[in-house]
C-alpha cells in the first residue's frame, strides 16, 4: 500500500538520488500539433509518437514523492519568476482582473450537500498594444471532509486543472511557484483529457507504476474523456492498456498536471497550486463560460475519479 510519509526531497538530494539538469526558464510553446516523443524505456515511453503533453518539473514523481522547487538554474522548464503574484510573468502586461471564488463540490459523495473544499484565484494581465492576455489561475485546498460515503476525513486532491477557450494556434504556458506550500507543475498538455499517473508501490519517490508514462501518446482512438486511466486501486496495481494511457489533442483546451491536497495519502501534502499561466490573444474584456474550468481528482491513490466544473474566464 502507499506510504504514509514521503521522504523529504532534501534528504534524497543529499544522498544523490535526485539529479536534474538546468533548463531554460520562461513560458513554453504549446502547439496545436502536440509534441514529438521518442521511446526511452522504463519510466519513459512505450514507443515513439506524438503526445498532447510536454514535461515541466518531474521531480517528486508526479506528486507521489516530494517535488523540488524550480530555481533560476535547475528544475525550471515552464517556470517563471515574477516579482510577486500580482506581477505578470512577462513585461508589458497590466493586471486587469484579480478575483477569488470558492470551489464547491456537490455530488453523490457529498450526499447531495454543497461543500466548499477550497478557493480559486484568477488573474488576467493584458498588453493593450499587442491585444494579448496572460491568464493565471491558482487554487488552494482546505482541510475539509468532502466524501461522506467513507468514514474519517477525506480531503480533495486536484491532480489536473483544465481550462477552455484557447485559439486554434500555438499558445505559451507555464507556472509560478510562489511559496513552500505550492506544488509544481509536472506537465502541460493541449488536451481536454487528464491522463492518470501512478507510482510504483515499492519505489514511490522515483518510479512510475508499470504501464504509466510521463508523456501519454495520442494514438488513433485516443481518449476524449475527462479522465483516462484505471479508477480501481488494487494491490498489485492493474496495468493500464495503451489506450488507457492516451489523450487526444484538443486545441481548445489546456491541461496542467500537478498534485494539490491539504492532506495527501502519500504524505507529500501541498495545499496550494502554483499559478498556472497561459498567454493568448484576447479582447479588452474577457468572457466567462460555464464549465470552462475543470478540476480533476484522477485517483493517483485510492480516491475516486471526480471532476468539478466551474465558470471560467476566456479571451
Amino acid at each position: 500500500m502507499m506510504k504514509q510519509l514521503a521522504i523529504k526531497s532534501a534528504v534524497l538530494a543529499a544522498l544523490g538520488i535526485i539529479t536534474a539538469p538546468a533548463m531554460a526558464t520562461g513560458l513554453v510553446s504549446i502547439p496545436t500539433t502536440g509534441f514529438t516523443v521518442t521511446a526511452s524505456g522504463v519510466n519513459g515511453q512505450p514507443s515513439a509518437g506524438t503526445s498532447a503533453y510536454t514535461l515541466c518539473n518531474t521531480t517528486g514523481n508526479f506528486g507521489s514523492g516530494d517535488s523540488t522547487a524550480p530555481t533560476s538554474t535547475a528544475n525550471n522548464t515552464c517556470a517563471v519568476f515574477p516579482a510577486n503574484t500580482l506581477t505578470a510573468p512577462e513585461s508589458g502586461y497590466t493586471l486587469g482582473l484579480y478575483n477569488v471564488r470558492d470551489m464547491v463540490i456537490n455530488n453523490s459523495y457529498t450526499s447531495g450537500s454543497s461543500i466548499t473544499i477550497g478557493s480559486v484565484i484568477d488573474y488576467i494581465w493584458r498588453n493593450s498594444t499587442t491585444s494579448m492576455c496572460i491568464f493565471g489561475t491558482r487554487f488552494s485546498m482546505t482541510n475539509t471532509d468532502w466524501n461522506k460515503t467513507v468514514a474519517g476525513t477525506q480531503t480533495f486532491e486536484i491532480n489536473d486543472f483544465a481550462r477552455n477557450g484557447l485559439p486554434n494556434s500555438a499558445v505559451t504556458a507555464g507556472y509560478y511557484y510562489t511559496s513552500i506550500s505550492d506544488e509544481v507543475v509536472f506537465r502541460i498538455g493541449r488536451t481536454f483529457t487528464s491522463v492518470q499517473r501512478r507510482a510504483d508501490e515499492d519505489n514511490e519517490d522515483t518510479d512510475a507504476a508499470a504501464g504509466y508514462y510521463n508523456q501519454p501518446l495520442s494514438y488513433a482512438g485516443a481518449s476524449t474523456a475527462a479522465i483516462n486511466g484505471i479508477e480501481a486501486f488494487n494491490d498489485p496495481l492493474d496495468v493500464p492498456t495503451k489506450l488507457q494511457q492516451s489523450a487526444l489533442i484538443n486545441t481548445e483546451w489546456i491541461d496542467y498536471t500537478s498534485d494539490t491536497n491539504y492532506q495527501d495519502e502519500d504524505g507529500s501534502s501541498l495545499k496550494d497550486s502554483s499559478i498556472n499561466y497561459v498567454k493568448m490573444p484576447c479582447a479588452a474584456v474577457p468572457t466567462t463560460a460555464t464549465g470552462s474550468y475543470r478540476f480533476r481528482q484522477t485517483a493517483q491513490e485510492e480516491a475516486p475519479w471526480v471532476e468539478i466544473t466551474m465558470t471560467g474566464y476566456k479571451p
